[in-house]
């Protein structure tokens, strides 16, 4: 007999597991080593919990969610079950049939009560120095981290959008969490009260066009809050862009040529949102080419690219394994003999580099083409 309790179409797709572990591919499983922890784990304790079998106990609970969500077990998957939609909706109902694990709760509050997940002052978003010509109905969203965390890439992207007369607004002290990490940790109802207070923002501001550096915002602004819009029935034709795709479309006609070529090897890190959620692969690199670095890629690259580690609230709750699976990542990278890991996503970028114990320096691409535009360095 199944739970009653859960919805009947992820029922259907635990019952489709082969149980043939190719999926084992999983950062969170290679660093732990448990089978429970395992993709094909998880799917044969979800399918032990849905015909009562299995009570969802606090350990049974900490193994589901020692998980990015970053999909590289569905890229593999065999019988094409989408796990991480799966991942997603199970969480969900793991939450609403009891509570989000505790740390995912304390950020879960703090984005409520304070429109970010760290807890700040939001008038400490108003960090915008350039003056902005009019009032446009594009928008740059930096998102929380660059906002409180990562400065130098909110204010990169804004030297570079000016650089190249994009035309463009930002919402300062009215800028809002996205919700991202409210979503991916299973916090559903608490993500759909901040896509509602940002829809009335952007209805409010006139928004059309979004353009953000952060791979987290990207994705839940063009697929998440489209998902959201239409089970609600509300209309949302906002057009959401990242920066890359931006600067690679702007960079066709002005020119990095005008730089000095930087003959540095470089490898690059597709952040899970960006490349493996919404496919975007080839926009970076063409930065990076562009800016004259030699790139060599990892092992793993573009869709079987590893995870950093932090994403599906794994840093927030499991703060050991996400580090662990940060420094697999970076011995990716130290093995292609680059001078620099560069990625396209604040929180990537920020955990990799705290987690960093290589002789590897570890920048936003942001940073990179903004202090060779703007700083001329060595």
């Amino acid at each position: 007999m199944m739970d009653s309790r859960i919805d009947s179409k992820i029922i259907n797709e635990v019952l489709a597991c082969a149980q043939c572990n190719y999926c084992r591919v999983c950062p969170a499983y290679q660093i732990d080593g448990w089978e429970s922890v395992s993709p094909r784990g998880k799917l044969y304790l979800m399918k032990a919990f849905l015909k009562n079998k299995l009570e969802m106990n606090t350990n049974v609970l900490k193994d589901f969610f020692k998980c990015t969500t970053c999909g590289l077990c569905e890229n593999v998957c065999q019988t094409d079950i989408p796990l991480l939609k799966l991942w997603e909706e199970m969480r969900t109902n793991i939450v609403e049939l009891r509570e989000p694990l505790p740390a995912h709760r304390k950020f879960g509050e703090k984005i409520l009560a304070y429109g970010n997940p760290y807890g700040e002052d939001n008038s400490l978003r108003e960090w915008l120095n350039e003056k902005l010509e009019g009032n446009s109905s594009t928008i740059f969203f930096a998102g929380c981290t660059a906002s409180f965390k990562e400065r130098s890439i909110a204010e990169g992207s804004v030297r570079l959008l000016n650089h190249f007369d994009i035309e463009f607004s930002h919402l300062g002290r009215d800028e809002l969490c996205c919700g991202s990490t409210l979503f991916r940790t299973g916090q559903r109802k608490a993500g759909e009260k901040m896509f509602e207070k940002n829809l009335k923002i952007f209805e409010k501001m006139g928004v059309e066009r979004i353009i953000t550096s952060c791979a987290g915002c990207f994705r839940t602004f063009s697929i998440d809050y489209r998902k959201i819009a239409e089970e609600k029935r509300v209309d949302y034709d906002i057009e959401v862009y990242h920066i890359t795709q931006i600067l690679r479309d702007v960079m066709d006609n002005n020119v990095i040529g005008e730089l000095d070529s930087i003959h540095e090897v470089v490898t690059y890190h597709d952040p899970c949102h960006l490349g493996r959620h919404s496919g975007v692969y080839d926009e970076p690199r063409e930065i990076i080419k562009a800016i004259g670095f030699e790139l060599v890629e990892m092992e793993h690259s573009r869709e079987n690219s590893m995870c950093c580690g932090a994403g599906g609230g794994l840093r927030a709750q499991f703060k050991d394994l996400s580090i662990n699976i940060a420094r697999m990542r970076l011995k990716e990278a130290i093995d292609t003999g680059a001078k620099y890991l560069i990625t396209s996503c604040p929180f990537c970028k920020r955990h990799l580099r705290s987690s960093n114990s290589f002789e590897i320096e570890v920048f936003d691409i942001v940073e990179i083409l903004s202090q060779i535009m703007f700083q001329n360095p060595d």
